[in-house]
């Protein structure tokens, strides 16, 4: 990929509040749509249809982020798919060529699952310089991953989680930012000389993968759920991850493998979980909300699970302040924000 010169634009600190000096009346909620892996191509497609003719209140297309893995691009229709989502104006980003688990990568070794990937969507006729977006399979990232991003000169990365800090409760989360001093999400997780420790990348943007929020019992009912989710989740995610406390939980992965595998929701428990915490976020500093997805867990014999993306969207849609974006927008606002007209 061609070098990004890098600008005074390419700087922000973590803060909790709107970039530019923005109010948070000022500052649009952005929703993002990141899907991994997809490597089938009817459960893409369906995504695809259902947001042909979205439009948020700014009147902007609701597109997604496909992060995509060169490995399943022996499918003429699957390659098909892709071209037609970036066509229709969805961003195609990087996750790797193979989809391993690069916990203990060198950088030299992401680097070539990195290019790799480029070089197969390029084979395919995906422009390599738009794919300036990033995230880590299994968000297993380390060090490492940062040096080989900067060496393949990609723009944001979307790997980092967000949100387990004290004190952050859906309504405080921090906004995106760039690399130059390290993530919070990151060294909250990972203490120094830990080699999953982010280290200073000036000018790589961080999308961070916030946590979900799950509501309470007392929220449950107005958002279709039974009561009793947090106890629910909790006690799922022991089991899942052989461990924990199995305690009522009131955050969870940011991803919807986490809520549908890990923590065995169904489709309304889904749906609950992101109409709370999209409504958390409006009634506080309205910091963007990524969704993590997956298209193969949206298979026509899972339409609960259809239906609750849909419907999210759907309520997301009626939201005045809501725009959704691309992570490429996203870092483009975030270079020269402007009020929410």
């Amino acid at each position: 990929m061609p070098l990004l010169p890098l600008t005074a634009a390419d700087k922000l600190a973590p803060s909790a509040q709107p970039p530019g000096g923005l109010t948070v009346a000022q500052a649009p909620q952005f929703v993002l749509l990141g899907f991994d892996d997809n490597p089938e191509t009817e459960p893409m497609t369906w995504f695809v249809d259902y947001l042909k003719d979205k439009r948020d209140a700014g009147g902007n297309p609701v597109r997604a982020v496909f992060f995509s893995n060169g490995r399943y691009w022996n499918d003429r229709s699957l390659i098909s798919i892709h071209h037609r989502a970036l066509t229709e104006g969805h961003e195609i980003a990087n996750h790797t060529q193979n989809h391993e688990n690069g916990a203990a990568f060198t950088a030299a070794k992401w680097r070539n699952e990195m290019a790799a990937c480029e070089a197969t969507f390029a084979e395919t006729g995906i422009p390599a310089a738009g794919v300036v977006g990033f995230r880590a399979p299994f968000l297993a990232y380390n060090a490492a991953t940062f040096e080989a991003l900067v060496a393949e000169h990609q723009l944001y990365d979307s790997s980092i989680e967000e949100g387990d800090q004290p004190g952050q409760d859906g309504t405080n989360f921090l906004w995106p930012y760039t690399l130059d001093a390290g993530s919070p999400g990151n060294a909250h997780d990972n203490p120094e000389g830990s080699p999953k420790r982010v280290g200073n990348h000036p000018g790589l943007w961080e999308i961070p993968i916030h946590v979900f929020m799950i509501p309470s019992d007392a929220d449950c009912e107005r958002y279709g759920a039974r009561p009793g989710l947090r106890a629910r989740v909790g006690a799922a995610l022991k089991v899942s991850y052989g461990g924990g406390s199995g305690e009522p939980a009131e955050k969870i992965s940011g991803l919807d493998w986490n809520v549908l595998e890990a923590a065995k929701c169904d489709g309304p428990e889904f749906l609950a979980i992101l109409k709370y915490t999209l409504d958390l976020r409006l009634a506080g500093n309205r910091a963007p909300l990524m969704v993590g997805g997956h298209t193969a867990l949206y298979p026509r014999n899972k339409p609960d699970r259809r239906k609750a993306i849909e419907e999210f969207i759907a309520y997301a849609l009626t939201k005045p302040e809501v725009r959704f974006a691309t992570g490429k927008q996203l870092v483009d606002w975030l270079r020269a924000p402007q009020a929410l007209r």
